[in-house]
């Protein structure tokens, strides 16, 4: 496997739990929305299920980590290439 394949899986592997934290946090969005308030008159904490869990930014969290798109030592890059040929 070489360290381009490895990454993608990683990356995979992240995006899966990523979507697996997605619905619970939907789920106890759903159970607590009712009783969720603040204030005298009773608001809804959250607005909206974005301020709640904002999917987007944690993906972009998780897309940006990735080794993929960093940048790595030129001579790294030379021994992979060599030990992957």
């Amino acid at each position: 496997m070489t360290l381009y394949e490895y990454e993608v899986r990683m990356l995979a592997c992240q995006l899966k739990r990523l979507d697996q934290e997605f619905n619970a946090h939907m789920q106890a969005w759903t159970s607590r929305q009712i009783k969720a308030t603040k204030g005298k008159k009773q608001e809804p904490y959250y607005k909206d299920f974005k301020k709640f869990f904002d999917y987007e930014k944690k993906e972009k969290e998780i897309l940006g980590m990735s080794l993929i798109d960093e940048k790595i030592d030129d001579t790294a890059v030379d021994l992979l290439r060599k030990a992957n040929n």
